[in-house]
């Protein structure tokens, strides 16, 4: 089987929904968050409160978009390579 749709299978098993929070507003958005303002910390000594609050809206958000995305184009490719599969 392809390893697309083995680990597909087990991804798609969460639901849109934890799959977007899990990949999208925690992986993508939070890491982002902290990367962020880790380098902020790092280059200017101290923590901006207005970034920080910007960051926090703005990178969770794109992530939740990003992984939106990502859901939707990868239940497009199992439907076709399962469809191709059956046949």
């Amino acid at each position: 089987m392809n390893t697309f749709l083995k680990r597909w299978q087990s991804r798609r098993e969460l639901g849109k929904q934890k799959y977007v929070l899990r990949y999208g507003f925690i992986a993508i958005g939070v890491t982002a968050t902290l990367l962020f303002t880790i380098s902020d910390l790092s280059f200017n000594g101290d923590i901006s409160f207005t970034y920080l609050l910007g960051r926090l809206v703005m990178f969770p958000t794109i992530g939740t978009i990003i992984a939106g995305m990502v859901w939707e184009r990868n239940e497009k490719k199992y439907a076709r390579l399962t469809a191709k599969n059956a046949q």
